[in-house]
């Protein structure tokens, strides 16, 4: 009978776990390329001039942007989602 506990316990436990998953994103693969009009967000050109990409935390990359007044423009961009955060980083030069 123990057996039997020991050995149907564990399938317990992993029927449970598939049932309760969900399908998550399609991650982006390195180096496989994104069809940009379906994944990603756009990225307004009033930003100015791409100048430098850092990196945040994983899977997540600031773009740096310099504007036509100097100002330094960074938005945040989900490479695993595919999505431009909404909110934006403004350092104003003087």
């Amino acid at each position: 009978m123990i057996k039997k506990i020991i050995i149907l316990f564990p399938a317990f436990i992993l029927g449970l776990t598939l049932a309760s998953c969900e399908k998550i994103e399609r991650q982006v693969v390195p180096g496989e390329s994104i069809d940009s009009s379906t994944t990603m967000d756009d990225i307004p050109l009033q930003y100015g001039r791409l100048v430098s990409v850092t990196s945040d935390v994983p899977f997540v990359n600031i773009l740096w942007f310099e504007q036509a007044d100097q100002t330094i423009v960074g938005v945040r961009v989900n490479m695993s989602r595919g999505t431009v955060s909404k909110e934006v980083i403004r350092i104003e030069r003087k």
